[in-house]
């Protein structure tokens, strides 16, 4: 056992907090608005049932908070996209409100999903109260016959 030193009186005791000022870190909410997270974050994907009614394929994705001039769909090769994008008011208009708090901001979503075989120029797009209902016929796939050729084998 070491001897105490002379200035063992006046040290004070410290205890173990381990990660504790990395919590405290992660407690501030403003956090993820840093410039270097901002980079980081992917598109969020909105949620999204598919599924055949009546003969025809169904898509209803949830895209709440979005306008409809906002929401661009497209179908391309059986596979549909989807994305919405909502602007942020502009700088001056927020330091006007006097934020205590500002947890609402522009968004960006995308979302690609591969449809059975639909008949893709007789597509309808719906949306209402935040839900895109696309609805499309289903075709049956085209089966090609197999055909056998015989084939001329040449050499000796």
């Amino acid at each position: 056992m070491r001897a105490p030193t002379k200035n063992a009186k006046n040290m004070a005791l410290i205890p173990y907090r381990g990660a504790w000022d990395i919590d405290r870190w992660f407690d501030d909410d403003d956090w993820m608005n840093w410039p270097s997270f901002q980079l980081m974050k992917m598109p969020e994907a909105p949620k999204m049932d598919v599924y055949e009614k009546d003969g025809k394929v169904v898509v209803e994705a949830e895209l709440p908070g979005f306008k409809r001039e906002q929401i661009n769909a497209q179908i391309k090769d059986g596979v549909l996209t989807i994305e919405a994008k909502s602007e942020e008011k502009k700088e001056e208009d927020n330091k006007k409100k006097g934020y205590w708090r500002k947890e609402i901001h522009h968004g960006y979503v995308k979302r690609m999903v591969a449809l059975p075989e639909i008949d893709e120029g007789k597509v309808e797009a719906e949306f209402e109260n935040g839900v895109l209902k696309i609805t499309a016929p289903r075709i049956q796939p085209q089966v090609e016959e197999s055909k056998t050729k015989k084939l001329e084998i040449k050499g000796k």
